[in-house]
C-alpha cells in the first residue's frame, strides 16, 4: 500500500476507503455459474476470438475442432493473417492440419530447412512475405518450389546464417 492509501484508510476506516468509481462485477456478468465454473457457451464471439489469438497455432487448431461455432471462429481471417512457427517443430502433419486455414496468410516466419520443406504444403498462394531463420541447409530445389507455390511473394528473407546450398542461378531465377 502506498503512504497516501494508508493515511486514507486510517482516517476513514477500511470500508470507506474504497473508491466510489470501483465497479463491482457480478458473477452472472462473467458467464460463471454459482459454483465458479465458466460457461463457455455464453461467451461472445469477440471474446472467443481474443482467446484464440492468445494461443499458439497448434492449440488454436485443436480448439477449432471442438464444435461448429469454435470451428467457424477459429478459422477467422484475423487469426490466420500471420503465422510464426519459429518456436515450434513444424512437420507435415501440422502443415496438413493448418493448410485450409492459411489461404489468406500474409506473413509467415519459420526456423530451419526442415520447416522450409514443409511450408510448401500450406495453401497460401497469396502469401506476400516469408521469413526464415537458420536456413543454411536450404537447397535450390526447395527455394524454387517455395517461390513457385507462393505466386504473390514480394519479400523472401533467410538469415542470419549464410545459405551455403543456394547458388547464384537459383537467386537469379527467383528474382525473375
Amino acid at each position: 500500500m502506498t503512504r497516501r492509501v494508508r493515511r486514507k484508510v486510517a482516517k476513514k476506516g477500511k470500508d470507506d476507503a474504497v473508491s466510489p468509481s470501483y465497479l463491482e462485477i457480478e458473477v452472472d456478468n462473467l458467464g460463471l455459474h454459482k459454483n465458479g465454473v465458466a460457461n463457455w457457451i455464453n461467451l461472445s464471439d469477440d471474446t472467443l476470438i481474443q482467446l484464440f489469438s492468445c494461443l499458439n497455432y497448434r492449440d488454436r487448431a485443436s480448439l477449432s475442432s471442438t464444435c461448429k461455432t469454435w470451428r467457424f471462429l477459429g478459422s477467422s481471417q484475423c487469426l490466420w493473417s500471420s503465422l510464426d512457427l519459429r518456436a515450434h517443430k513444424f512437420d507435415v502433419a501440422a502443415a496438413t492440419l493448418l493448410a485450409s486455414r492459411c489461404v489468406n496468410l500474409q506473413n509467415l516466419r519459420f526456423r530451419g530447412a526442415e520447416s522450409a520443406d514443409v511450408i510448401i504444403n500450406l495453401q497460401a498462394k497469396s502469401l506476400p512475405k516469408i521469413s526464415g531463420d537458420y536456413c543454411k541447409k536450404i537447397t535450390d530445389a526447395t527455394l524454387s518450389v517455395i517461390v513457385a507455390r507462393h505466386e504473390a511473394l514480394k519479400s523472401l528473407q533467410f538469415g542470419p546464417d549464410f545459405c551455403e546450398r543456394i547458388t547464384g542461378d537459383a537467386i537469379k531465377a527467383t528474382a525473375l
